[in-house]
C-alpha cells in the first residue's frame, strides 16, 4: 500500500511544476482582393514546444482557436502549460499565432506570426494582417508590448 502511495505522489508532483500562462489576442485579417473571404478565417494560438526532431516527442500544443467575423476581426484566448524541467526555473509557454485562410487559393494558405510574450492580464493586439499573396503577412498596424 505504501508503495502505491509513493508512486501516486511521484506521479502527481510533476504536474505541480508546470508553468501555466494564458493569452488574450485580438486583431483583424484582411483579404483586399476579395473582402468576402474575410469571414471565417481560422486563427490559432499555439505553444511552441520541442525544437526540430523533438517535435515528434513534444509537439506544439494548441492553446486556442477562433474564426474571424465578416469584417475580419477576431478575439482569441487560450492557455498553455510548459513543464518546469529545472526546479526553480519557470518554463513559460512560447505562444505564436497561425492563420489559415482562402484569400489566395481554394486550397488555402497557412502562415505563422512570430512568437510573442504578452500574457493575461495584458492583451496582444496584432493589428491588421493583409492576407493577399503579394503582401502576405504584412502588418498594417502593430501595437508593441512594452515588456518585450
Amino acid at each position: 500500500m505504501l508503495k502505491h502511495l509513493i508512486y501516486l505522489c511521484i506521479s502527481i508532483f510533476p504536474l505541480s511544476l508546470a508553468g501555466r500562462e494564458c493569452v488574450w489576442v485580438l486583431g483583424k485579417v484582411e483579404c483586399q482582393s476579395d473582402p468576402t473571404k474575410n469571414l471565417n478565417v481560422e486563427v490559432r494560438v499555439w505553444d511552441r514546444d520541442g525544437p526540430g526532431p523533438l517535435q515528434m516527442i513534444d509537439p506544439d500544443d494548441l492553446m486556442g482557436v477562433t474564426f474571424s467575423n465578416d469584417d475580419g476581426r477576431f478575439q482569441l484566448d487560450g492557455c498553455g502549460d510548459d513543464f518546469d524541467w529545472i526546479p526553480g526555473i519557470k518554463n513559460v509557454p512560447e505562444p505564436y499565432i497561425e492563420i489559415r485562410h482562402y484569400c489566395n487559393s481554394e486550397k488555402g494558405d497557412i502562415f505563422q506570426l512570430p512568437e510573442f510574450s504578452t500574457f493575461v492580464p495584458n492583451t496582444y493586439d496584432i493589428g491588421t494582417i493583409v492576407l493577399d499573396k503579394e503582401t502576405r503577412g504584412t502588418k498594417t498596424t502593430q501595437k508593441t508590448d512594452p515588456t518585450q
